[in-house]
């Protein structure tokens, strides 16, 4: 999960939670616009900022609160402290940096930045100070802010500092700024500067002993920690996104419509088209890589290995600079432009489904079912499962959130059971039963299931059996007969 801890070197790399598939396990509404990216606390609370405050979020969807006073948090994604305490980046045109009790949104204190256009986020260190840059003149400062809200240190970068910090094994300060990817000694004087000569907005990304980042010059580079460029791949494109890191590769998107994946060593692995813009990926336990494309409107999932696209999920007004957050559980957080939030739930639900098939009088045990998870008519997941003797099927590690359930039980037409809740910790019950006569599994008894019967007709043959009985004889004729015509749900 994004925390405080795992924050310091912005990997973006989740170490817990099961794999999603693309099903809303619930959606928050913010009411109002959203350019933040959500981040997840380590009892589960999500918290994001919108022009009409910063919102903490429950786990299940339910809002905790809500703090604004008046003041815009639209472009900030806030930061967690090791005791909890939210800290965020409001009224970016003249900035503050606010602490917030994490338990009820209380004011805990207030620090003036100033600046213009400030489109950074705070970041935690090491040392549990709070480091946050200033925006354009007459701000280009970073700031070391104190956990009890006094001033540490300030240090003036340049013209322009909207990056957020990532942090070294002995406590260095990496920071961009107008022109420079700047490493800054934790008593806040320059360690050193490497020049780039146009914006390092993004978010820098630590691993060993290599820094990532991207630059307005449309190149992305690799230095080390004393600041010599290690390698360097054109995008042809502004980047203003940051990068998420595994042991093996780094990702990161540009403005003209690339994911992009790279060896440490800078030989790039594969990239995907999807008109990505300012979103940093996020990298799933199991190395699904997440990101928004589609101009910050499409929420998709990638195949770390090759890139191809696992599932994809509208998440509807475009936020150009949505990043995903991944919860301890594995669930998927991302805001859009309404300030909306998505949750996209891990496979971890359980579903005990009883069924009948008419005309069925034989035993079901080892018999196939068939069971599908939907959303807005959209098939979200399939699995399979060995149907009980009794007709009960039991599946675990299901999509969470609400479907739509159907269901198909050897020859049967798929039965549907609308808004099924399905949670990790609630398990739910549906019964159905089922229309019989569907031999060839095109969820519709026709003249091809009629031939079937026909051809088989007087033989041993079980798989196109209706009945239970294991031939095929005039019961299964007449199953098929009096469902003649019958479609599936």
């Amino acid at each position: 999960m994004w925390n405080a801890r795992c924050s310091d070197r912005n990997t973006r790399r989740a170490t817990h939670g099961t794999p999603t598939n693309g099903s809303v396990r619930w959606t928050y509404n913010g009411g109002s616009r959203s350019y933040s990216s959500p981040v997840v606390a380590s009892d589960g609370t999500i918290y994001f900022g919108a022009t009409n405050g910063v919102h903490a979020v429950r786990p299940n969807g339910q809002r905790r609160w809500l703090w604004s006073a008046g003041y815009s948090a639209a472009n900030s994604t806030p930061a967690i402290g090791a005791d909890g305490t939210v800290y965020a980046l409001v009224n970016p045109g003249d900035a503050l940096l606010v602490a917030l009790n994490p338990a009820n949104g209380a004011l805990l204190w207030s620090f003036y930045l100033g600046g213009a256009e400030v489109r950074s986020s705070p970041a935690i260190g090491p040392d549990g100070r709070i480091y946050v840059t200033n925006g354009q003149i007459p701000g280009g400062y970073l700031y070391c802010i104190n956990p009890d809200g006094t001033l540490a240190w300030r240090l003036y970068l340049d013209t322009e500092a909207n990056s957020t910090p990532c942090f070294g094994e002995d406590g260095t300060i990496y920071v961009g700024s107008a022109r420079y990817l700047n490493a800054i000694n934790p008593n806040g004087t320059f360690r050193w500067r490497f020049p780039v000569f146009y914006p390092v907005q993004g978010t820098v990304g630590i691993a060993g002993s290599r820094l990532f980042f991207g630059a307005w010059d449309g190149i992305f580079r690799a230095v080390n920690t004393a600041g010599v460029q290690q390698w360097m791949s054109p995008v042809n494109a502004v980047v203003e996104s940051g990068v998420a890191i595994t042991n093996d590769r780094v990702y990161m998107t540009h403005s003209g419509g690339e994911l992009r994946a790279y060896a440490h060593t800078g030989s790039l692995q594969w990239r995907h088209s999807a008109t990505y813009r300012g979103s940093v990926p996020a990298v799933g336990a199991d190395g699904v890589v997440y990101a928004v494309g589609g101009n910050g409107s499409i929420a998709y999932a990638l195949t770390p290995s090759s890139g191809l696209v696992r599932w994809q999920a509208s998440i509807g007004t475009p936020n150009w600079y949505a990043s995903p957050a991944i919860g301890g559980d594995g669930t998927l957080y991302v805001v859009n432009g309404d300030g909306i939030l998505y949750a996209f739930g891990p496979l971890g639900g359980f579903l005990w489904a009883g069924g009948e098939v008419e005309g069925w009088n034989g035993d079901y045990e080892g018999r196939n079912a068939i069971v599908q998870f939907y959303q807005d008519g959209e098939l979200k997941y399939e699995m399979t499962a060995v149907v009980g003797q009794d007709g009960v099927v039991e599946l675990s590690d299901t999509p969470v959130g609400v479907h739509d359930v159907k269901i198909r039980i050897h020859n049967s037409l798929f039965g549907r059971v609308p808004s099924v809740a399905l949670e990790v910790d609630q398990p739910a019950q549906i019964q159905v039963r089922l229309l019989n006569g569907d031999v060839d599994g095109n969820n519709l008894v026709d003249d091809a299931d009629l031939l079937h019967i026909l051809l088989n007709f007087g033989s041993h043959a079980p798989q196109y059996d209706l009945n239970g009985d294991g031939f095929i004889d005039d019961s299964d004729l007449l199953i098929v007969l009096f469902n003649f015509g019958a479609v599936g749900e």
